[in-house]
C-alpha cells in the first residue's frame, strides 16, 4: 500500500537525520580525527600519515572508510548511509546552517 511505503522511507529519513545529529560534529574533538591511512592517500588532499583536521572531511572520511566505528550509521539502511555520506563528503552540508534556517 502507498501509505505504508511512503511512512516506511520517513521513518528512514528520520533515523538519518536523527544519526547525522547526534554524530555531526564529532570530529571537533581533535583527538578523534583520523590520520588517512596508506591505503586510502591521497584523501582531499591529505597525504597518507595525515591528520584530517577539518571535521566535515574527517567525519566523512570515518564514514567512508570505517563506518562500524559508529554503530548509529552502521545500523543505518544502506541508502540512507550513502544519503549521510553525500551530504557530508560530497555537498559539504552545513548542518548549524540549516537548524538555523
Amino acid at each position: 500500500d502507498v501509505a505504508s511505503e511512503a511512512l516506511g522511507k520517513s521513518v528512514h529519513r528520520l533515523q538519518a537525520m536523527l544519526c547525522l545529529t547526534a554524530f555531526h560534529d564529532i570530529m571537533k574533538v581533535q583527538e578523534l580525527c583520523p590520520k588517512v591511512s596508506n591505503a586510502h592517500a591521497p584523501y582531499a588532499g591529505y597525504k597518507a600519515g595525515e591528520v584530517i583536521n577539518d571535521h566535515d572531511l574527517a567525519l566523512a572520511y570515518v564514514l567512508e572508510h570505517y563506518p562500524d566505528l559508529l554503530p548509529s550509521f552502521r545500523a543505518l539502511p544502506q541508502a540512507s548511509r550513502e544519503v549521510i555520506l553525500f551530504t557530508q563528503g560530497k555537498m559539504h552540508f552545513n548542518h548549524g546552517w540549516f537548524v538555523q534556517a
